[in-house]
């Protein structure tokens, strides 16, 4: 899709044109810039990238004050002022007098799946969508506020230092990503979810304003047919996603789980004269695979499906571009597929729509652990400060409990350990709201895993192909939706997403409704015994392993073996390609100059 960039501040000759340069693959039909400076006299320059659904120009110049958006904005019609005939949506904000008058209110009732930068008066804005579709970062380096839709642009200017986070590898090794404001950088933030940024006096202050914990319903509320308000607004969402491309159909990412699903049967049904493009992805006859269920609703809908077998062969010699173009590491392998799938959609639509959101929003897995260790408390011997914190971080099942073996001392004595780990989600866990405590994990999967994983991961390889990815069970109206049903009608008993599947029972084969959650199934533990051990040999030896100084070369080699002995909760074959993914993304993104 098309991307955001910019800065405000001191000068800076060229900026713009090298941050673009790095953006190229965002910017398939070119890229357009507006500039121009603030009443203070910073100089303020915003580059857009254009993509084959987002031609019309998303930049606009107003006198002193300039605004671009990247992505998509659903409520234009109803925040213009009455006969506004502007010819384009950034033009539409920029004369709304609400703007300039009340500048983060007004910015505040923007829904759609897009960031934005906009210079007013003295000041200078970005924000980020709702749900955090779209992923924007920044840093404010001499006096000169840096922002872009990837963390690489910003290193366009070259005084900026590329330092690596200490805490950060401890936190992308337990949760294969980093979580939260922070990023594998110092000094470098992501922009989260419902947040705005002022940058005034080269000064920047962030503020979450999107507060969907306080819809939480309470306890005593009168009961009604919230399967209902569900399936209205996933409905609503569909038809905001389509809207962005009337005049080619989109395509459909089909997993055979029960989002993408629903998420194809409500849009079959608002589309029923079009035979949808449809993609699913698959690893081989020998491999589990969810191809009965995803062949259901191709039948049902006579969709003009496409299937994908995705082997190391067909993209191992591509990985360390497909790294490049993930910009932040994310270690979950999960992220080939969406980038293949990607590449074949784009050859057919220009905008996807896929089932992310289904899980954090509706009760998926990983609370029923969670809601066991909080009724049964701490293990005996276990500290009870921070027992729940522990306890979700290894609900995610990646490296937490290996950090001390794999990790070097100085290392992870330099990043606080497993306390600063603990330090970090406390907030999350100590906020007042949501009360209970199901929705509590909810809110804190919407807000961590949503924007700093799901989301950036699909954006991103989806980008990588001027692909404009749309997820309608990630929308606004679906967040507040999910917060206002009761914990007990999301999680009934130990069945996941029930109200969900309630609301679209009727709409998708009850196959599909009754199986339980699988995901997709990436067969790395076996590609690093078979087809990827060679690959895994040569880029993690010990003498590899030596060089960068980061990792115990012992413990690495005793994952390659798959040795039994010594490895927590084993799972030898994700953490291997969580250490590939890392040190691809390492030796392009720290050790060497930034070149795609």
């Amino acid at each position: 899709m098309a991307c955001l960039f910019g800065y405000c501040g001191p000068p800076a000759d060229g900026l713009l044109a090298r941050m673009a340069a790095l953006l190229v693959y965002r910017c398939p039909l070119g890229w357009e810039r507006v500039d121009g400076a603030t009443v203070t006299g910073d100089r303020v320059e915003i580059g857009h990238g254009i993509a084959a659904w987002s031609q019309q120009s998303q930049l606009a110049r107003r006198d002193h004050d300039l605004l671009g958006y990247g992505g998509v904005l659903f409520n234009l019609d109803v925040l213009a002022t009455p006969g506004d005939t502007a010819t384009n949506g950034a033009n539409r904000l920029l004369a709304e007098p609400g703007l300039r008058h009340a500048p983060e209110p007004y910015l505040e009732q923007l829904t759609g799946c897009f960031v934005l930068a906009t210079s007013l008066g003295d000041a200078f804005y970005l924000l980020r969508d709702h749900a955090g579709v779209k992923a924007l970062y920044w840093t404010v380096h001499q006096g000169r506020l840096l922002f872009a839709s990837e963390i690489k642009a910003l290193f366009a200017d070259p005084t900026l230092p590329r330092r690596m986070r200490a805490g950060a590898l401890p936190e992308y090794l337990s949760f294969s990503f980093v979580p939260g404001a922070g990023t594998m950088f110092e000094g470098i933030e992501e922009l989260q979810p419902g947040s705005i940024l002022c940058f005034r006096h080269g000064q920047a202050r962030v503020r979450r304003h999107f507060r969907f914990e306080t819809l939480e319903t309470a306890p005593d509320a009168p009961p009604q047919d919230y399967s209902a308000l569900v399936r209205a607004a996933l409905e609503h969402s569909v038809a905001e996603c389509l809207a962005v491309s009337p005049d080619k159909s989109p395509a459909v990412f089909l997993s055979g789980g029960i989002d993408s699903s629903a998420v194809l049967a409500v849009a079959a049904r608002q589309l029923p004269e079009v035979r949808i493009p449809t993609f699913s992805a698959h690893f081989g006859a020998e491999y589990a695979r969810e191809n009965e269920f995803v062949q259901l609703m191709v039948d049902r809908y006579h969709t003009d499906h496409h299937w994908l077998e995705i082997r190391p062969g067909g993209f191992l010699e591509r990985l360390r571009e497909i790294i490049w173009r993930l910009d932040d590491p994310i270690g979950d392998p999960v992220t080939v597929p969406n980038y293949l799938l990607a590449q074949a959609a784009s050859q057919v639509a220009d905008v996807v729509l896929n089932g992310e959101g289904g899980d954090p929003c509706f009760g998926g897995p990983k609370n029923i652990p969670m809601l066991l260790a909080r009724l049964y408390g701490p293990l005996p011997g276990e500290p009870s400060a921070g027992w729940l914190e522990r306890n979700y971080l290894r609900a995610f099942q990646r490296c937490y409990q290996d950090l001390s073996a794999l990790l070097d001392p100085a290392l992870l004595r330099e990043a606080g350990g497993e306390e600063a780990l603990i330090a970090l989600l406390e907030p999350y866990f100590r906020e007042p709201e949501p009360l209970d405590f199901v929705n509590k994990l909810m809110s804190i999967n919407i807000r961590l895993k949503g924007a700093n994983l799901i989301l950036v991961k699909v954006e991103k390889m989806s980008s990588a192909h001027g692909l404009l990815a749309l997820p309608p069970l990630f929308s606004r109206r679906i967040v507040e939706t999910s917060m206002v049903c009761p914990p007990g009608v999301k999680l009934a008993g130990a069945v996941e997403k029930s109200v969900l599947k309630q609301a679209v029972r009727d709409w998708v084969p009850e196959a599909i409704i009754a199986r339980p959650k699988s995901g997709m199934m990436v067969p790395v533990r076996f590609w690093f015994q078979g087809d990827m051990r060679r690959y895994g040999k040569k880029l993690l030896s010990r003498s590899q392993i030596r060089r960068g100084g980061l990792f115990n070369p012992d413990y690495v080699e005793r994952l390659l073996n798959y040795e039994m002995e010594g490895v927590p909760g084993l799972r030898h074959g994700l953490k291997l390609w969580m250490l590939v993914t890392f040190l691809l993304w390492h030796e392009q993104m720290v050790e060497n100059s930034l070149t795609s």
